[in-house]
Order: structure tokens, then C-alpha cells, then sequence
């Protein structure tokens, strides 16, 4: 998950460690409570993301690739034609976007104002 949180979101090095770190926990704690099924899904995926560099020829696990080499590992998988294989990377991409950027933090950096607080009175 933290090879993965790097690749999404500091391509550069430019996330913090704790930034990243924190992240895993949120997505941790995001998916703790969901049913045993969708559960074991993600985790499924997860194992397939680390396995898949095999796909191409590489004997390593994604993990153990630098951050350029995963970059570059998702970026073929979700062109890839074959169906299934950029949904493992649009599923975990999508659940550690949409956590990822509930950090006030996150936001500012991107120039999102506060009408953010708007939005959250609206979706109570």
C-alpha cells in the first residue's frame, strides 16, 4: 500500500514520509469496517498489483521496483487492453484519491478554497 501511496501521490519525493504513512492508515481504517468480502477483493487486488510486474517480464515484485520503475509499472496497467488489469490499479487509485485529499493540508496545496466547508454542511 505504501509503494502504491508513493507512485499515486509523490512521484518527486515530495510527500512527506509521515504524509504517506498516514495515508496507509486511512485507508486502513477506511476499510477495516466493509464487509469480509470486499475485504478480502482489496486484498486480492493488492496481491495481484504486487505480483503483476511478472506480466511483463520483470522478476521482481512491484515493492521491491524504484519509484520511477512503478510509475511507469501502472501506467502500462491501466492502458492496458486487457479488462481486468486497469481496474487494479483504478480501484486502489480511486479509494486513496478521494482519502488522500480529505487532508486540509492536501487541499490548500492544490488551491481548493474553503468552500469545501460548503459542500460538507450541504452533505449532512
Amino acid at each position: 500500500m505504501r509503494a502504491l501511496a508513493e507512485a499515486f501521490f509523490s512521484p518527486d519525493g515530495e510527500v512527506t514520509d509521515v504524509r504517506l504513512d498516514a495515508l496507509v492508515d486511512e485507508v486502513d481504517a477506511f476499510i477495516s469496517p466493509a464487509s469480509k468480502t470486499l475485504r478480502a477483493g482489496l486484498m486480492l487486488l493488492l496481491g495481484l498489483i504486487q505480483w503483476s510486474p511478472l506480466l511483463y517480464g520483470k522478476f521482481r515484485l512491484f515493492t521491491d521496483l524504484s519509484r520511477e520503475d512503478r510509475i511507469h509499472h501502472l501506467e502500462r496497467l491501466e492502458a492496458s487492453k486487457i479488462t481486468q488489469l486497469p481496474l487494479l490499479v483504478i480501484a486502489y487509485k480511486t479509494l486513496m484519491t478521494v482519502l488522500f485529499y480529505e487532508d486540509e493540508g492536501e487541499l490548500r496545496a492544490i488551491g481548493y478554497t474553503s468552500e469545501r466547508k460548503r459542500y460538507l454542511r450541504l452533505a449532512q
